[in-house]
């Protein structure tokens, strides 16, 4: 951020996966910041702030740090990602607002939660944010994280995880308001689905992204595509594709750990080695399966690329 900023409205949290509730708070964020000629902008924080001060093991992120900014820049609203170390933890509930919030961000409203919670041990409160805009001359706009909904109930971020992790990433996508990706530069792998006519990229160990259940999934692969070589700017590419999420049972040298491995439909000779591209998932297809032969893997890939690409035709034109 600018050593000072145009007078600013700003809203704090995590917000993991910004899924339909985040968005709605950011929607209105957008709102209160055009009504009062202010910039709107998220405060957010990296590593997740229960991670450091209790050094528990934290859900795993449903979106990578770089993707969730991504999305709320999407939304046209500007992102402070801060570090969320011990020391900053110590900023008593008033430092934090004056420092950050007033002298950095120049914040003349402030959208905050019914629930929220900030400064050292969590002393400053809704109250407390109150008080402190009377003080510091900022307007305090309190937002109701009320059950927004989706078709599948009651929008979180734990609901969105056990979706995903449970395989059900329509589910995900009806809560996140968009198909649920994972991202990562390809590496080399085992060529295996070369060799059986269906060449696939393959995910490191730890993409960005929660992963999904093991299986097979129907969606659509996007590869950074720069518009001129000396061009730092690039432009993404979709193409639909089949993807598998396991440990290869076929295989008796197969990986120790789950691999996300796409096949590109009708891209035999694409080279995506090195190259960060995303995955975002339409629908699971079917659960991992161990065959007595490599015809019969193969004959199931084959039924594997026709089953996706009728699910996103009709996924398609559902849209």
């Amino acid at each position: 951020m600018p050593a000072s900023v145009e007078p600013s409205a700003v809203t704090i949290g995590n917000f993991d996966g910004v899924h339909l509730g985040h968005q709605a708070v950011l929607r209105q964020l957008q709102d209160a910041a055009a009504a009062r000629g202010l910039r709107p902008i998220a405060m957010t924080f990296n590593p997740h702030p229960r991670h450091v001060m209790t050094g528990s093991v934290v859900p795993p992120l449903i979106t990578g740090y770089a993707r969730r900014d991504d999305l709320i820049r999407d939304l046209g609203i500007s992102v402070l990602d801060l570090e969320f170390t011990r020391g900053f933890a110590q900023h008593s509930a008033e430092d934090f607002v004056r420092i950050f919030l007033v002298e950095l961000l120049n914040a003349k409203a402030v959208v905050i939660g019914r629930d929220s919670r900030f400064g050292r041990a969590n002393e400053g409160d809704l109250g407390t944010m109150q008080e402190l805009g009377e003080k510091l001359g900022f307007e305090v706009l309190v937002v109701d994280e009320l059950g927004i909904s989706a078709s599948c109930g009651r929008v979180s971020s734990s609901v969105i995880r056990a979706a995903i992790t449970s395989g059900d990433v329509g589910s995900a996508a009806g809560m996140l308001g968009r198909p649920h990706a994972v991202a990562d530069v390809i590496q080399h792998g085992f060529k295996r689905g070369r060799e059986l006519g269906f060449p696939t990229a393959n995910f490191s160990a730890r993409p960005d992204g929660l992963v999904p259940a093991d299986g097979v999934y129907a969606g659509l692969l996007s590869v950074e595509v720069p518009t001129r070589a000396d061009h730092p700017d690039a432009q993404m590419r979709l193409a639909p594709a089949t993807i598998s999420i396991g440990t290869n049972p076929t295989f008796e040298d197969g990986p120790l750990h789950t691999i996300v491995e796409t096949y590109v439909h009708g891209s035999h000779d694409l080279d995506l080695y090195d190259k960060r591209v995303r995955v975002d998932f339409i629908e699971r297809l079917r659960p991992t399966l161990a065959f007595s032969s490599i015809d019969e893997l193969v004959v199931q890939m084959r039924q594997d690329v026709e089953v996706t690409r009728r699910t996103l035709g009709e996924w398609t034109g559902a849209r």
